[in-house]
């Protein structure tokens, strides 16, 4: 529930003060008065104020020098004069001293009202235009990824000392390692952070269209180049270009490539002059290109080329003991993203996370994580939160393990598997019997079978249909 608003009302006159205080009650907001500008002061360093509505002429310190001092002391707060008269200097010189707003006393009360709720809003937005300008400068300060395997630790390591360097980057790991976000932290790092970064898939590429993505193309270089047409390369000049799932681009661009790591320039498509490019290159790849090279599907001259500082991103089930770090931070931003309140995992939600294999790596887990905040109801995400096929995985493959044979293994299985289901359809068994795509008699067979015996999840249901 939002705060309600403080606003400080300073006038010497009784009769104006009660008129405001009324007006500020009615805008849902919580009234204050001081009749002079030292108990105005007094009251803003001992009280939570957001607005205060300062008259310009008090006896004793006027409502200026109140301003001055008030706007020194306590930056945040939005100060409205007020004035029997709008006298120009003195207009001038109160928004000069950092006063939001000048209002004669002649106003209606809609007017004032309105008057408040906009300074309300300048100082919300104020104060959310800082915390954006604080969390970009703590994100520029930390590690581009939440971590604190020694394998992640490795690949940062190489990652700063390469950084400021105008070195091409390969970086090499499984779909959902991140491969971006390092290419984006090593660009944050560099000299050319002031400039553009430029992500291009290159998987994403309708095969007639990629030269002239990357390269430009003139006009009338081909039907339906209308207008000259900047490339990638241009595009990045003065930054970063990022080019995602490398192994996917054609043989004969890969010289074109080349030819522009080599000799810094390029040509647009129907263009007869080479061009200047000034341009920091960071390729990655899911695949192993020495097997590409090997098939021909790459050439050996661009992969010696690019593999001067290969970053070899390890996938996430070989950095376990990231995960915590990992699923807290996505928690808190999708919390933030999707205006819920802060959530923490429980114990065996965690635990299943961490035993995960994580195919999906980074992603999966990300994806994971706005899957229980978008569903759970609680603060704490616990394994009934999580999906069904991590939590199955979890509990129940180290109970077959423990089988010596493959019949006992199953069996442990699937007991386990079935008791998960009839929780999560609280013992109904016909829902859980429609869920599983089997037969209601199959399933109490099943249960029979297993040594699951109807106290566990409540009586039959009636008979089989």
């Amino acid at each position: 529930m939002a705060r309600t608003a403080n606003v400080l009302i300073v006038d010497d006159n009784p009769s104006i003060r009660q008129t405001v205080e009324a007006i500020v009650r009615a805008a849902g907001m919580k009234p204050t008065v001081a009749d002079s500008g030292e108990a105005a002061l007094e009251t803003l360093r001992t009280a939570p104020v957001d607005i205060v509505l300062l008259d310009v002429q008090m006896p004793g310190m006027s409502g200026l020098e109140v301003l001055k001092i008030a706007r020194e002391r306590h930056p945040d707060v939005g100060i409205l004069m007020l004035s029997v008269l709008k006298d120009l200097p003195v207009v001038v010189e109160a928004m000069r001293l950092g006063a939001v707003d000048y209002v004669t006393k002649d106003f209606s009360p809609p007017e004032l009202s309105a008057r408040l709720q906009k300074t309300l809003e300048g100082i919300k937005d104020k104060k959310e235009l800082a915390w954006l300008r604080s969390e970009v400068a703590e994100r520029g300060a930390r590690p581009f990824i939440f971590g604190k395997s020694q394998k992640l630790k490795a690949v940062v390591e190489v990652a700063d000392k390469i950084a400021g360097t105008p070195v091409t980057v390969l970086i090499q790991g499984e779909s959902g390692t991140g491969k971006e976000v390092l290419a984006r932290y090593l660009h944050s790092r560099s000299d050319r952070k002031a400039g553009p970064f430029v992500a291009v898939n290159l998987a994403n590429l309708e095969s007639g269209l990629a030269e002239s993505t990357l390269f430009g193309h003139e006009r009338g270089a081909f039907t339906g180049a209308t207008r000259l047409q900047y490339g990638k390369f241009e595009l990045a000049s003065g930054g970063t270009l990022f080019l995602d799932e490398l192994a996917e681009l054609r043989l004969d661009l890969q010289a074109k490539l080349l030819r522009a790591l080599q000799e810094r320039e390029i040509e647009r498509v129907g263009g007869g002059r080479p061009i200047a490019v000034d341009v920091r290159i960071v390729c990655a790849t899911n695949r192993d290109l020495q097997r590409e090279v090997d098939a021909g599907r790459f050439r050996d001259d661009l992969f010696w080329r690019l593999k001067v500082v290969p970053l070899m991103l390890p996938p996430l089930r070989e950095r376990r003991e990231d995960v915590p770090d990992l699923a807290q931070h996505f928690l808190d931003r999708f919390c933030a993203l999707h205006g819920k309140a802060q959530k923490t995992l429980s114990p065996s939600a965690l635990g299943i996370l961490e035993n995960h294999r994580w195919p999906g790596n980074v992603r999966e887990l990300e994806n994971t994580m706005e899957r229980a905040v978008l569903l759970s109801s609680g603060a704490t995400i616990d394994e009934g939160d999580l999906p069904l096929e991590l939590t199955v995985a979890a509990g129940y493959s180290s109970a077959a393990e423990r089988e010596p044979t493959l019949q006992a293994a199953l069996h442990a299985f699937e007991r386990g598997y079935l008791r998960k289901m009839l929780a999560v359809y609280g013992g109904r068994k016909k829902e859980c019997a429609e869920a599983l795509g089997i037969g209601y008699s199959t399933l109490k067979a099943k249960l029979k079978q297993l040594g699951i015996g109807p106290g566990e999840f409540g009586p039959d249901e009636g008979p089989d249909e």
